[in-house]
């Protein structure tokens, strides 16, 4: 929740976005919804989970893991407009753990993926450090730098 300041007044928005930071950090030892019911907990293969309605989709995010990378459960997002954003934010975060010194520059940081496993948006390397320096321009001018 970096960026509390822009969910401000938004219950509903702050609600989802908790929601959706929760789904990709936490793992609950009891079943969730139906899919972790009926899951063998291996979330690399993802099968359908859920019908996409009018409220959003199911997304699976696929993370950089030094030189390999790990998927995390699906999360029900409002729109893949959301997933690119939520994507987008966990990539300056995986960036600032990114030693770029010992290896190869890597050509993805995060993928997305919907419930049929069809890749939809990949943020890289360059997307994810002009957004880095946008909230560091954002949070200077909040601080009045």
């Amino acid at each position: 929740m970096a960026d509390v300041d822009s969910l401000a007044g938004d219950e509903a928005a702050a609600i989802e976005r908790a929601k959706a930071v929760l789904v990709q950090t936490a793992t609950f030892d009891s079943a969730v919804n139906d899919y972790d019911a009926q899951s063998n907990g291996n979330f690399d293969q993802v099968t359908e989970t859920a019908v996409t309605d009018q409220d959003g989709g199911i997304y699976v995010f696929e993370y950089r893991d030094g030189d390999g990378s790990r998927r995390v459960p699906p999360s029900k997002m409002p729109s893949l407009d959301a997933a690119r954003e939520e994507g987008l934010r966990c990539a300056v975060e995986v960036l600032a753990d990114l030693d770029l010194n010992t290896g190869p520059i890597p050509d993805w940081l995060i993928r997305i993926y919907d419930e049929h496993d069809t890749l939809l948006a990949v943020v890289d390397l360059e997307q994810a450090d002009a957004a880095r320096q946008a909230a560091d321009q954002k949070a200077d001018r909040r601080d009045g730098s």
